[in-house]
């Protein structure tokens, strides 16, 4: 009887753990590393309901009052987010644990790509990940 409740609990809720479509930011020109992003629903409703999520990063230099966790929505062959959030970081962390935090989603097309990224405003990008939904091109 566990064992069920244990399957429908996963099958009703998943988690991600950078799922095999995570990918680096190269498309966008941003080279650093990717971190540990969850997120549910995966994939995300169409008809914009929040997004829940988890971030969480080690080993950084200490932050300062300008670092903030970006998570922007993008349209296939698009190199501007049609929605961003910006979630403000604390100063002087070396560790970040983001736990449950809401973001509402737009309402999406079966074509989008959601980026995560850690940005300084003195040093730049610290870590970014994507996690790109595109739908496949028709061969001819």
């Amino acid at each position: 009887m566990n064992k069920i409740l244990v399957f429908i609990l996963f099958a009703m809720f998943p988690i991600v753990y950078a799922n095999p479509d995570y990918a680096d930011c190269l498309l966008y020109n941003i080279n650093t590393s990717i971190t540990n992003v969850t997120f549910t629903p995966d994939p995300p409703s169409p008809l914009g309901l929040p997004l829940l999520f988890n971030y969480s990063i080690s080993g950084i230099s200490p932050t300062t009052t300008s670092t903030s966790l970006f998570v922007e929505f993008f349209t296939e062959n698009s190199n501007s987010p049609f929605d961003a959030h910006i979630i403000q970081v604390p100063s002087n962390v070396t560790e970040l644990n983001l736990t449950d935090l809401y973001v509402s989603m737009p309402i999406l097309t079966n074509s989008y790509l959601i980026m995560f990224a850690l940005v300084d405003d003195s040093i730049g990008y610290i870590n970014c990940v994507t996690f790109p939904h595109f739908s496949s091109s028709p061969s001819n």
